[in-house]
């Protein structure tokens, strides 16, 4: 998933090597790790306990993933996109955020190709995907601190990173919880803060070219902060709860995947340091994490499966989450892909009076609060 933060239009088209170079890299980290966990033996071990049920299961927490963030999608576009638009819009998202370079980002791209498909102007998707990587974000937060009071009883963190790997997580995880809590206060709350930081940064020497863009998106979120604070409690408590599934279905695919090779391991930690993987696996530069979850899940989850298992384990997780979603995104959104290969851009917004970007309020019914409308608390 992407960060939360204004979501401009891509900088420069997508390239073939984009879609290659992750493939690339996740193969070959799969190759490495398959020989390093490889025992002697153990094929016949795997096949044995193998369950396909419980597998199954893994596919139907996939199926809850994609569904929980299509309905997100919808119920933050307030109805602009239909049941099928989101769940096409939320595999399109996952896929670009797989191929797209971290530096990019894939929520762009997605938000061009959900743009196009429903006939919506692309800054209002812009709008709605923002709110979803918000609720993103606030579960992080959440997810952390309960990774930090679990930690007290169980090894939430691998002991096989060594002390050093330890501080060194702990110490990520302290600083995107305040990154994230700042964020969302910022963006609900005090927008005005974010546009003096941005402000501020701009004035660098070497980064005042980019003052003009970012000063119109720090303007753009301010407009969007507004918005959402007319929303009512409901409408977050819904948002809330499909995030919940959303993440539910996520670390529910590692885990029943694992469970359907081996049955023996201690099951609430193993979720905890689903968790926990994922959250490192944002701070990976390589696009969708590649090469780099796969490491991950070697330090983490691995040393809770049997000698042999986490290798197996790992490649059917994979195949499952990651070359099954590329194949289903370019199944749902080719057209979209190879408009972005040839270098088509999302559309330009109309200028406001004032020569900004309109402003952009999340979709029909979500429309600029009226006088005496209280904010959302």
């Amino acid at each position: 998933m992407d960060a939360a933060s204004p979501l401009p239009a891509p900088a420069r088209r997508v390239r073939k090597r984009d879609l290659v170079l992750p493939v690339a890299l996740s193969l070959s980290a799969l190759a490495v790790v398959l020989w390093l966990t490889y025992e002697p033996g153990t094929f016949s071990d795997v096949r044995d306990t193998f369950n396909p049920w419980i597998l199954l299961g893994a596919v139907g927490a996939l199926g809850v993933q994609i569904t929980a963030g299509g309905l997100r999608l919808r119920h933050v576009s307030g109805g602009a996109l239909s049941v099928p638009g989101g769940l096409r819009s939320q595999v399109t998202w996952d896929f670009m955020s797989a191929v797209t370079p971290s530096a990019l980002g894939g929520a762009p791209f997605a938000a061009f190709f959900i743009a196009r498909e429903n006939k919506v102007p692309y800054g209002e998707i812009t709008a709605v995907m923002l709110f979803a990587m918000l609720m993103d974000q606030i579960w992080f937060a959440l997810l952390i601190v309960v990774l930090y009071l679990s930690a007290i009883w169980v090894p939430v963190f691998p002991t096989g990173l060594g002390a050093a790997g330890i501080g060194t997580v702990a110490a990520y995880l302290g600083g995107m919880l305040i990154y994230i809590a700042f964020f969302a206060y910022a963006t609900l709350f005090r927008p005005e803060l974010i546009e003096r930081l941005a402000n501020w940064v701009v004035h660098f020497r070497w980064l005042r070219r980019f003052e003009p863009t970012v000063q119109r998106e720090a303007r753009r979120l301010r407009r969007q902060a507004r918005v959402l604070r007319s929303k009512p409690a409901a409408f977050y408590l819904k948002g809330a709860a499909y995030t919940a599934f959303y993440w539910a279905g996520r670390y529910g695919i590692v885990f029943l995947v694992a469970l359907s090779f081996w049955r023996d391991f201690r099951h609430v930690l193993f979720v905890l340091r689903t968790a926990g993987m994922w959250l490192a696996g944002l701070a990976m530069p390589t696009p969708g994490g590649s090469g780099g979850i796969e490491a991950l899940y070697v330090f983490y989850l691995a040393p809770l499966l049997p000698p042999g298992y986490g290798g197996p384990a790992l490649l059917t997780w994979r195949l499952l989450t990651y070359y099954l979603i590329l194949v289903l995104g370019f199944f749902v959104a080719g057209s979209a892909v190879r408009s972005l290969l040839a270098g088509e851009r999302p559309p330009t917004e109309p200028p406001s009076g004032d020569g900004q970007p309109e402003a952009v309020p999340l979709v029909t019914p979500l429309t600029e609060p009226s006088a005496g409308v209280p904010p959302a608390r």
